[in-house]
């Protein structure tokens, strides 16, 4: 299994919210051998024109419950596994920052954990349409979560569990049933009685071990017929295939 020291891009390009630019990858990989320790960091920049407010904390992530309190899924890093160096910062307007975390790995990791560091903007004060008029109250603030994921060993195996349509989509279901993170590139093709009518890029997808995941292929409009819908996962080192039939009317 290749070991992953690089820091790997959950989404392309950069992640904004209330003026805030997360300029890392939103998905950090480590490689820690057991009972050690290695530190990481994430850069942030204040692309707004007013001072900018950022808190800074940690919870777990399942793919199929959101986000949790730290140390609760199966897998946590836990509160004793991961350490931010500052929980707030503020940022001046075009202002660049780097804030660092610890994580200290199990005695006996064996795959891998991980942990959610969200990036919460601080919403600004109701703001006043002008003197004697109405208070502007309600304001939109949207958080950002990058993964921390502390390897060593083990293992990803990905098995694909059904496949189904709906809204106009083929939704493949999978699981990554090994004990290690998995995080492939993904096509698809749809192939007719004449060869491939369609294929196509769908990106990056993280698959936690021992998480559910969820692929969405959009299908192009197809005339009546038989058709094989086939997924491929590949991260250079394993890949996978899925595949189901079919049939328009």
């Amino acid at each position: 299994m290749r070991r992953l020291t690089a820091l790997f891009a959950l989404a392309l390009g950069l992640a904004w919210a209330q003026g805030l630019l997360v300029e890392s990858d939103l998905v950090q990989a480590l490689e820690v051998p057991p009972g050690g320790e290695a530190r990481g960091v994430v850069r942030l920049r204040n692309a707004g024109q007013t001072p900018l407010a950022v808190s800074l904390s940690l919870e777990d992530y399942r793919e199929d419950q959101g986000f949790l309190p730290l140390g609760e899924a199966p897998r946590s890093l836990g509160p004793e596994g991961v350490r931010l160096e500052a929980t707030r910062l503020l940022l001046a307007p075009g202002e660049v920052r780097e804030v660092g975390f610890q994580v200290r790995a199990p005695g006996n990791l064996e795959g891998t954990r991980y942990a959610a560091l969200l990036l919460t903007p601080e919403a600004a004060g109701p703001t006043e349409a002008g003197e004697g008029g109405p208070r502007v109250g309600l304001q939109l603030v949207q958080r950002y979560a990058v993964l921390v994921l502390a390897s060593h060993g083990g293992e990803a195996r990905v098995v694909f569990t059904g496949a189904r349509f709906a809204e106009g989509k083929l939704i493949f279901e999978g699981e990554n049933q090994g004990n290690r993170y998995y995080y492939p590139q993904a096509r698809y093709q749809v192939v007719g009685a004449g060869g491939v009518v369609a294929e196509g890029a769908l990106g990056s997808f993280l698959f936690l071990p021992g998480e559910p995941k969820r692929l969405l292929v959009p299908l192009p409009i197809l005339p009546p017929g038989e058709y094989l819908v086939v997924l491929l996962l590949d991260d250079g080192v394993k890949a996978y295939a899925a595949r189901t039939r079919l049939s328009v009317r």
